[in-house]
């Protein structure tokens, strides 16, 4: 907990940090996200999560289309347009909530996948920095070994634009599941060398240390 605690202060102070949680099945990673997401809206953050899906049927990029669509529900239509900016389109077309929150909205034309793949993603880091200059934000993406590529990929995206914002990524993912996962063991790889993420391995507590947390 005191090395999240310490990644939350940092992107407070917009030192922006990406945190990836490793551990077993049913090792307490749920729990210790819980308890270090009720810490971080005592300190003032807003704390918004995205599930990955294991089964089939999922859009892409749902986890990141949760934490927009979360974001957007609560927002001030006029504040969410300014938040938005040039992106705003870009970010509408898959996401269809934004629009609904700003109806006056155009949705961009399609244009060929790679580009639009990097313009969302652009769009989408430069929404997440203008969201938190006003408050910080805290990403919760839980069971990140569910992901599918562009989400992974997108959190790759943010990890290298991240360090000047006000955002805290928290990721948590089963190890177990990382050697079936090519993907998440490339995405992980690539994310340790980046200057603004750490990497942390949960392991089973013993008798002494369950009490000392009142587990």
């Amino acid at each position: 907990m005191e090395v999240l605690q310490a990644a939350l202060e940092n992107a407070l102070a917009g030192h922006g940090r990406v945190v990836l949680l490793a551990g077993e099945s049913g090792i307490g990673k749920t729990r210790l996200t819980g308890e270090f997401a009720a810490f971080a809206g005592r300190r003032g953050a807003r704390v918004l999560l995205g599930r990955c899906y294991e089964g089939e049927g999922a859009p892409l990029l749902w986890p990141w289309i949760q934490i927009v669509r979360a974001y957007v529900a609560d927002c001030d239509p006029r504040l969410l347009r300014e938040e938005l900016g040039p992106g705003a389109a870009v970010i509408a077309r898959v996401i269809p909530e934004v629009q609904e929150r700003l109806p006056e909205l155009s949705v961009s034309p399609e244009v060929e996948v790679t580009q639009a793949r990097f313009r969302f993603f652009d769009s989408i880091v430069r929404f997440l920095k203008a969201a938190s200059v006003k408050q910080g934000q805290v990403l919760i993406l839980d069971d990140l070994h569910w992901a599918d590529t562009s989400s992974l990929l997108l959190l790759q995206f943010i990890t290298r634009e991240i360090g000047e914002a006000h955002i805290l990524v928290l990721a948590t993912y089963g190890d177990m599941e990382l050697g079936r996962q090519r993907p998440l063991v490339q995405t992980v790889g690539e994310m340790v060398r980046e200057p603004y993420t750490q990497s942390l391995h949960l392991e089973r507590l013993n008798e002494a240390g369950r009490t000392r947390l009142g587990w």
